[in-house]
């Protein structure tokens, strides 16, 4: 009688015990990630001039300058070119938010945003160790927190002047909600991820097919209970959201429910003497035929007329688009979608890939199937519209804290598999 209570005792204690040493371990892991990212930081200071960082891209302070002066959403390639739907508003809007307290284009305001997105950066590990502790298991949330935390290509995430730390929180984020909204499908959590899902679509509209995904998801897993409280989240959704698809009529008199910019990006990526890769010296910033082009049109025009053009020339060779729309997949996940990356890159997405989606076929084969089937929607979805287009390393950062969730796990499961076999072949030893 008395040995039962003793033995739930230890187990409690030895609980206890796991508990303690899993937060001792993230903190370290935070810690980690946010010394070497403000080295990274300072490392880039020391490096470049003090307004390096508004340089790449110049839009995104052209367009926070524009809101600083009361002209809206405007100008994105300099002068006074008229109102714009190039660029989505979330990440303007919060460096406009920057400049206005330490002012346009300071040395003050880069140190901001890049200390902010340092930031960011750790919530995102702390996301993607909860996630992984929630699903999976410890283990695979130190392992995931600590390479995200040291791996080199993603020191430097602070320092990229888009919304890409931003976009890699959000969608994690995303991801956690819809397992919470899950666990407890009320109208209050429903709100939330719709309200979520409203903000990280003005952040990064090309995450809203992932997005609507990821909701489709908890619909389907919650539909037993809850019927009503799903067409409310998405009302959340469009209520958050709609205020930019608005102001888009109402300026160009059209209907632009995300960006006008996507007729140009698949010119960039289909026209005679296409690569496939990203051509800025065809972008209305450096070029100024394509600027005077663009002033003379107006920006949906602009947009349509090489919408046109790059439809026209993929009807007139679709073997070519083929071929590069394959070589952009393939760069996509390969990491090599740069001009000049470098090979840390590919060695990284390489890692994530292989060992990511690997996971995804072990948690299926292990009846995780609901979890396998939310990390793979944003894998299958988001990737889509870099295939037809170009495909830079940095959009594939989106989706790497799930490729690296995944590949944690994956590796996880490897070292065990080898250690039992090493455990038997020990003990079957004579």
């Amino acid at each position: 009688m008395t040995k039962e209570p003793q033995i739930n005792c230890q187990d409690d204690a030895y609980r206890q015990v796991g508990s303690l040493a899993l937060i001792r371990s993230t903190i370290l892991i935070l810690a980690i990630a946010l010394i070497t990212r403000l080295l990274a930081v300072w490392s880039f200071v020391e490096n470049h001039p003090r307004n390096w960082l508004f340089s790449h891209p110049y839009e995104m302070g052209l367009l926070a300058n524009s809101l600083l002066h009361g002209l809206g959403y405007s100008s994105p390639f300099g002068g006074t070119t008229g109102p714009t739907a190039f660029i989505a508003p979330g990440y303007p809007t919060l460096i406009a938010g920057v400049f206005f307290v330490f002012g346009t284009y300071t040395f003050a305001s880069a140190i901001a945003i890049m200390v902010m997105q340092v930031f960011v950066n750790v919530l995102t590990i702390w996301l993607m160790m909860h996630v992984a502790r929630q699903m999976l298991d410890s283990r695979t949330a130190i392992f995931a927190g600590a390479f995200w935390a040291v791996s080199p290509p993603l020191l430097f995430i602070p320092v990229i002047f888009w919304e890409t730390s931003f976009s890699a929180c959000f969608l994690l984020g995303m991801i956690a909600l819809a397992i919470q909204c899950r666990r407890e499908p009320t109208k209050a959590t429903w709100i939330l991820l719709g309200s979520c899902c409203g903000i990280t679509a003005l952040i990064n509209p090309a995450l809203l097919p992932s997005l609507l995904a990821i909701m489709g998801w908890v619909a389907f897993e919650t539909r037993r209970v809850s019927k009503t409280a799903p067409a409310i989240g998405l009302l959340a959704l469009l209520l958050v959201f709609a205020p930019w698809p608005i102001r888009n009529a109402y300026r160009f008199h059209a209907f632009i429910p995300l960006r006008s910019t996507v007729g140009f990006e698949m010119y960039m990526g289909n026209r005679p003497g296409a690569t496939g890769r990203l051509d800025d010296t065809l972008s209305p910033m450096f070029n100024k035929p394509e600027l005077g082009s663009y002033l003379a049109k107006g920006e949906l025009a602009y947009s349509r007329d090489k919408s046109a053009q790059a439809w026209g020339y993929i009807r007139a060779q679709p073997g070519i688009f083929l071929t590069l729309s394959l070589k952009r997949a393939y760069r996509f996940w390969t990491g090599t979608g740069n001009v000049d990356g470098l090979r840390i890159y590919e060695i990284h997405a390489l890692i994530t890939t292989v060992l990511g989606f690997s996971a995804l076929v072990l948690l299926y084969r292990r009846r995780k199937r609901a979890f396998a089937i939310l990390m793979a929607l944003p894998l299958l979805l988001f990737p889509f519209p870099y295939y037809i287009t170009h495909a830079e390393f940095r959009y594939r950062l989106n989706i790497d804290p799930l490729l690296t969730i995944l590949a944690a796990y994956a590796a996880t499961q490897m070292i065990a598999a080898w250690s039992r076999q090493r455990s038997a072949g020990q003990n079957a030893a004579p």
